[in-house]
């Protein structure tokens, strides 16, 4: 066999091959004498490499059509194939490149659709089929954040907790691996993973932002301002209780605040003594400050937009609360929640009148918070309600007109937050019963709550046991001693003790200042103390006791009436006291 021969079992041509209108040369009559086993080579070589595309239209319907059974052409059937024989090839070949610039075209939408398909969850199917309850807080949820990957979601509320959950490391418990509370005895108002996951901004009800690692140590503590200081814009922090924040879209290592001293503080994380600028309101009410209640980034990060009335006058009801602002992916459209029951939908380009208003959208929390769908086709919010009095809901509306698309009921309380996580497409709501629950469909949803809702705990051995109290060795090296946990869950450990179930310590009497509605004793009421007389050292013992004696004779009620048939008879002695009894004993 010479090398001619051996050559016509490879491919021809490699990668994409072109369309072409040059017809294909008839494959040589096999020799009788080259039949010696290569038909079995012939099986196994490829044909050609690269992704080949598949036949248009006209070619399929070509080759059904010879797929079907032969059937003798009549007279005008041959005088149209004679007539048009040679015109498809003609067209073929003038339309050959077209042709291949439309297949690369239709490749391109194909990628583009199956990008946009795998990164942006559609919303014509709501994840809300299946749901898990995450059960840990004694009180109302208000702040709430999902990492950017998904795996992982942290919740703080009004019982000062911060409860961090790992949707991989639960089970059916559905238990959070670490709770805490960083600010102290301060509500927490608002909770925001960085752009890489690394870092939590906690913002609570005091004056001062913190930054935690995504394990809950704490990495920043920044500055207080002057209290006495009247301009806002001298001081190196914030000087009244902080209401909500944000990080930057784009630069990881920069987030504002906002507070209600009336200004929105821009941070750098590296410094932690002043801010790196201020946005002071001067206020159109006399003698007071208007308090800022939310403040947003716009998606480019050109715009930060602050629930006061700054450049929108009498956006919501005055004296009511603005609790959430959102801008859209591309910054020219904007939602705001508001305190007078109402959600409502901005052109940011002009900010004079409202699109769309939603009406009749009860609001019951300062945190209650709106929120856009991953595909921005939807607008969430959830609904207050008061307890035992009807069910808290989730409110799906058409992003363009505000018009309820669906409802989803989710407890007999207030739905304060709502999250929709693109990547896992999954709902999260926090309630004012102290329970988040988290919506998944296991046939549109990735991992999240479908990681932990049918892992089962561990069996545990019977030689497995665990410690659930911190081990003190005093004279062990420094290496070897572990951290005190007993100090950062002091308060946590207050509340045990004053717990009646689980501490049966009697309650004490209350000193120095009223605390948890009780009334103290102050200076003054330890000053009148003194002055009240106490005569019970001028009290005769044996007179204060003789005066129940004929109680006790009519009505015993205590060992004699026991003993009342063999006692004998009391004698008491009445003789005489003092000095006359002395001089009988000496007369004896």
């Amino acid at each position: 066999m010479d090398d001619s021969d051996f050559a016509k079992y490879f491919p021809s041509s490699f990668g994409k091959s072109s369309s072409s209108s040059k017809p294909k040369a008839k494959p040589e009559p096999r020799k009788a004498q080259a039949d010696d086993g290569m038909d079995a080579l012939r099986a196994f070589m490829p044909t050609s490499f690269g992704k080949q595309k598949s036949a248009r239209s006209n070619y399929t319907s070509t080759t059904s059509a010879s797929q079907e059974p032969s059937k003798q052409p009549t007279d005008q059937d041959q005088e149209i194939d004679s007539k048009d024989a040679v015109k498809p090839q003609i067209k073929d070949t003038t339309t050959a490149k077209d042709r291949d610039s439309e297949d690369k075209d239709d490749e391109d939408e194909d990628e583009e659709d199956d990008d946009d398909s795998a990164d942006t969850p559609s919303s014509s199917v709501i994840p809300v089929s299946h749901e898990i309850t995450l059960n840990e807080h004694s009180k109302t949820i208000s702040a709430m954040a999902l990492d950017p990957a998904g795996a992982r979601l942290v919740t703080g509320g009004y019982d000062f907790n911060v409860c961090f959950w790992d949707f991989a490391g639960m089970d059916t418990r559905f238990r959070p691996f670490r709770s805490m509370e960083p600010c102290g005895a301060h509500q927490i108002h608002e909770l925001k993973y960085s752009l890489t996951g690394d870092k939590i901004l906690i913002i609570s009800g005091e004056a001062k932002a913190r930054i935690y690692d995504r394990n809950g140590m704490e990495v920043a503590d920044y500055q207080k301002g002057d209290p006495y200081i009247r301009d806002l814009r001298l001081t190196s922090g914030h000087v009244a209780a902080l209401t909500s924040g944000a990080w930057h879209p784009y630069t990881k290592d920069r987030f504002i605040t906002s507070s209600t001293d009336g200004s929105i503080r821009l941070w750098d994380v590296e410094n932690t003594r002043k801010q790196a600028d201020v946005i002071a309101y001067k206020t159109k009410e006399r003698g007071g400050r208007t308090a800022v209640t939310s403040v947003a980034y716009s998606s480019d990060g050109r715009l930060i937009a602050g629930g006061m009335s700054t450049t929108i006058e009498n956006a919501h009801v005055k004296g009511t609360e603005t609790s959430s602002i959102i801008f859209s992916r591309d910054s020219q459209r904007m939602v705001t929640r508001g305190g007078d029951d109402t959600v409502k939908l901005w052109d940011a380009r002009n900010l004079k009148h409202p699109l769309s208003i939603a009406e009749d959208v009860a609001s019951l929390n300062s945190e209650a918070n709106v929120i856009f769908s991953p595909d921005e086709r939807l607008i969430l919010t959830g609904t207050g309600v008061k307890k035992n009095e009807g069910y808290g809901k989730i409110v799906m509306m058409n992003s363009e007109n505000l018009e309820v698309v669906r409802t989803v009921s989710v407890s007999q309380s207030s739905v304060v937050r709502v999250l929709w996580h693109d990547k896992l497409n999954q709902i999260v709501a926090g309630n004012a019963d102290g329970t988040a629950r988290v919506y998944y469909d296991p046939e549109v949803s990735n991992k999240g709550a479908k990681l932990c809702a049918t892992k089962t705990p561990k069996k545990r051995a019977v030689d497995d046991y665990e410690i659930d109290r911190p081990i003190i060795t005093p004279h062990a090296l420094r290496m070897f001693k572990e951290d005190n946990t007993m100090v950062s869950n002091k308060r946590k450990l207050e509340k045990m003790r004053k717990d009646p179930k689980a501490s049966h310590r009697p309650e004490m009497p209350l000193s120095g200042p009223g605390k948890a509605g009780k009334v103290g004793t102050n200076m003054t009421h330890q000053a009148l103390t003194g002055f009240t007389r106490d005569d019970t050292r001028e009290e005769d013992p044996r007179a204060a006791l003789l005066k129940y004696a004929e109680m006790t004779e009519k009505d015993p009620q205590w060992i004699t009436p026991a003993y009342k048939k063999n006692q004998p008879k009391a004698v008491y002695d009445d003789r005489p006291d003092g000095d006359e009894h002395r001089e009988l004993k000496r007369k004896k």
